[in-house]
């Protein structure tokens, strides 16, 4: 049946043009319309359909995405300047006689820290769950490009399994992270808040336990996904390659004087269309850098302002609202690695579809 599959594709390339990559029947303008317009700003002049370096686009990505972190680090700047603030008043407070009298500071100084921080944390919350949902929406435009190409080019087995195995990804971090791990960090900071306040070694567990969690379920995610495709992606590869060669085969011995003829055909369009799925992967990488890149830059500048607020609070401050910036620094990169993660499930997908080899 397989073989039969492959003989009616071949046939039907040869209706296509070989001069062009864009002819063969697969539209690439979704993968530029699927972009949204902050996305399309740091976007590269390149196409689809060409050829184009990777390294040099991706850093012309990088260059204008971080242009555009300006106010985030300003922003930034003025909260870590707050909390330090904070810190270093509490820590004054408690050196007089009524300040050592009593754990009052402590907890004003907890919750003076946790109604700093809610706003920002807030922001980046909705930024990396808004990432997460265009990086979904945005499968939804490269994989099908991807899926086509790569059939196309003889890998029908491959293209079916890593089609399905990152939909089904994509959708289940989508779900994760807006179902479990959000709402997992917002109660992470109020437990690392009364942890704060309360000095309370059972809440110091609690807390442990909800980062652990937030921090494995990432993890086991990505090596279920790369375990997939690792696995898939070396399978179906090789057993499309072995269909190819076979109807090349049967297509040359079984039609006389011109079997030859279009078996040398078919192999130049399976080529064309190689040829796409390359342009076409490069540049949905390139896009998936674009949607992830500028957020990533953003929560990861906060993620570093509180980790420098922390180191620099530690100096001065009490231990537990130490503890309390570290915990909100912690919080802070658990946003940073759902953007990452988001992002690099659809990077690895491209690059498996362009390594499937027919």
């Amino acid at each position: 049946m397989k073989r039969l599959l492959m003989i009616l594709l071949l046939a039907l390339l040869l209706t296509a043009s070989v001069s062009a990559t864009e002819d063969i029947g697969i539209d690439t303008d979704i993968l530029e319309d699927g972009l949204s317009e902050e996305a399309g700003e740091l976007m590269p002049d390149i196409a689809p359909t060409e050829q184009g370096s990777f390294w040099e686009s991706a850093k012309r990505v990088f260059f204008s995405a971080f242009s555009k972190t300006g106010q985030t680090l300003k922003s930034g700047l003025r909260l870590c300047a707050m909390l330090i603030a904070i810190s270093a008043l509490c820590a004054i407070a408690e050196l007089t006689p009524a300040g050592k009298r009593g754990g009052a500071i402590t907890v004003a100084g907890a919750l003076g820290i946790s109604a700093a921080v809610v706003g920002t944390f807030q922001a980046m919350i909705s930024l990396a769950v808004g990432t997460v949902e265009e990086i979904a929406n945005y499968s939804g435009c490269l994989l099908p490009v991807m899926a086509s190409a790569t059939a196309m080019s003889g890998g029908f087995t491959a293209s079916t399994a890593l089609y399905a195995g990152t939909v089904l990804f994509v959708e289940l971090l989508l779900q994760l992270i807006s179902k479990l791990l959000v709402p997992a960090v917002y109660v992470f900071l109020a437990v690392s808040a009364a942890e704060a306040s309360l000095s309370s070694d059972t809440l110091s567990e609690v807390r442990a336990f909800i980062g652990w969690l937030i921090s494995k379920s990432l993890r086991i995610l990505l090596y279920l996904f790369l375990a997939y495709m690792s696995v898939t992606g070396v399978i179906s590869g090789a057993a499309d390659a072995a269909a190819v060669k076979a109807t090349k085969a049967a297509v040359s011995g079984m039609i006389p004087v011109v079997g030859s003829i279009i078996s040398d055909a078919s192999e130049t369009l399976l080529a064309s269309a190689s040829l796409l799925k390359s342009s076409a992967g490069v540049f949905g990488m390139i896009a998936v850098l674009a949607i992830c890149l500028l957020p990533f830059l953003r929560v990861g500048i906060q993620y570093l302002l509180l980790k420098v607020t922390a180191a620099v609070s530690g100096t001065v401050a009490h231990k537990s609202h130490v503890r309390l910036l570290k915990n909100c620094s912690t919080a802070m990169g658990y946003l940073l690695a759902m953007c990452g993660t988001s992002g690099l499930l659809l990077l690895i997908s491209s690059v498996c579809f362009m390594k499937v080899v027919a």
